[in-house]
């Protein structure tokens, strides 16, 4: 029995054209919509990523109002999207709860019960998301208290607003 290798050669066309489809699975190119980018983990500074970790995702829409507030409960941030109750029932760092922002939404951060504050992984990932409004929102700096986070609020056991920021699209 003979084998036969087959040489494929490759064209400058065939090589743009894998570039641009893979471009387009990675970097999540369109005309006039939102464009995907890396999800965006937040969590509590003060009870730390395995309890209260939420995970942002760009998704199509119109913008809303969406309120993430700490309570009494220490493992759940409540949800709310247009006054409607969206909160995810897991919020671990393994686990994250995700959360589906549209380009506009007006995102508010509040502290109602216990102490919270909120961490990013880094201030450009949390800038790269979010247009913070620092005249609304608690001083965001550099923050240590959970290994993976390094960016975000203090902790404040009543805070209304913590934070608010505008999502806004990738540019």
């Amino acid at each position: 029995m003979q084998t036969r290798r087959v040489r494929l050669r490759t064209t400058a066309w065939c090589r743009s054209a894998f570039a641009l489809l893979t471009a387009m699975m990675v970097g999540g190119v369109s005309a006039g919509t939102a464009q995907a980018q890396a999800p965006l983990k937040m969590t509590c500074n003060e009870h730390g990523a395995n309890n209260m970790t939420l995970v942002f995702v760009l998704a199509e829409g119109p913008g809303r109002t969406v309120e993430i507030t700490g309570t009494s409960n220490t493992t759940l941030w409540t949800v709310r999207v247009d006054g409607n109750v969206e909160t995810p029932p897991t919020q671990t760092n393994q686990q994250p709860g995700e959360v589906k922002l549209h380009v506009g939404d007006k995102v508010t951060w509040r502290v109602t019960g216990s102490t919270h504050g909120i961490v990013f992984p880094t201030q450009q990932a949390a800038e790269a998301v979010f247009e913070f409004d620092r005249k609304m929102s608690k001083p965001l700096r550099p923050d240590t208290l959970v290994a993976g986070f390094t960016w975000g609020t203090d902790r404040f056991s009543a805070a209304d607003p913590l934070a608010v920021a505008t999502v806004k699209a990738k540019k």
